[in-house]
């Protein structure tokens, strides 16, 4: 199991807040529905990342039935400050208010699967009940730039460098991950196994198989690592780039995870269906 990096003070936050709800029965929490559960005719239960209290699963009674005045807020990528009583096994949903609508986001079927995939990689890089602040913001970056139009590929890929990294499984970029020898400016190996980027003289039978890392992919890697989203905006991604970066992340993050990312398939076929065109008014 993944598990986010130590911070010493997000510790400290979410201790105190629970202490404090220890003689509570009630609690209030902003959080995103990474994913749910449907249970029996009308219930689901969600699986919601919260600022302060980590990942925790609570249960949605009746939610789904039509005159539900809460089904709006269980639904996957829905970011609200929900009001929380404690039960004996799930906590139970009693109250929400809506903070970020996403609007843009759900009505594209493209932008969906790429909010999937945020959440199904935050869903897998935290535990129930550890902090995560970090993560935390880090999604709801990456879901309001998603909503805001940016390109769904540079979203992902900046996700995915910065949730390795705060998650402790940062790529080694700068120099061989092998022999720790510098990199020339000419194509490399790619070695999960090995934490990253593989010099052209360690690169044997274990990298053969995987495509090779452009001098350009290498360079756009680290360029979206150190930047924020708003320096990493400026970065100019073509198809062949978008290509070798989701290559090479995926890779990375299958390794990590030992597992396939399962929304990823959806993208793979979104991305196979053909573009729309628009012919112009005559």
């Amino acid at each position: 199991m993944v598990t986010w990096v130590d911070d010493t003070s997000a510790h400290r936050t979410a201790e105190s807040y629970h202490r404090k709800l220890m003689g509570s029965r009630t609690y209030r929490a902003e959080a995103i529905v990474l994913k749910t559960l449907d249970l029996g005719e009308a219930d689901r239960i969600l699986t919601l990342l919260t600022r302060h209290f980590g990942k925790v699963r609570v249960m949605a009674k009746g939610i789904r039935r039509p005159t539900s005045r809460l089904s709006g807020h269980a639904e996957p990528l829905a970011h609200a400050t929900f009001q929380l009583a404690r039960g004996r096994e799930l906590d139970v949903l009693t109250g929400a208010e809506s903070r970020s609508t996403y609007r843009a986001l759900r009505e594209d079927l493209t932008l969906i699967a790429a909010g999937w995939y945020l959440a199904e990689l935050a869903d897998r890089f935290t535990v129930d009940h550890a902090p995560a602040a970090p993560a935390f913001d880090l999604l709801e970056t990456a879901l309001r730039h998603l909503d805001a139009g940016h390109p769904p590929a540079l979203v992902c890929r900046w996700w995915d460098l910065h949730l390795l990294d705060r998650s402790g499984f940062r790529p080694q970029l700068g120099s061989c991950s092998r022999c720790s020898g510098e990199l020339r400016e000419t194509a490399h190996g790619w070695s999960p196994h090995d934490g990253g980027v593989v010099c052209s003289s360690c690169i044997d039978r274990s990298t053969v198989g995987m495509p090779a890392l452009s001098v350009r992919a290498l360079k756009s890697l680290r360029y979206l690592l150190v930047s924020d989203f708003a320096a990493a905006a400026l970065l100019r991604v073509d198809a062949a780039l978008e290509r070798d970066l989701e290559r090479h992340l995926r890779t990375f993050l299958q390794y990590v995870l030992d597992r396939d990312i399962a929304s990823s398939r959806l993208m793979d076929e979104l991305a196979r269906l053909p573009r729309p065109t628009i012919s112009p008014v005559s």
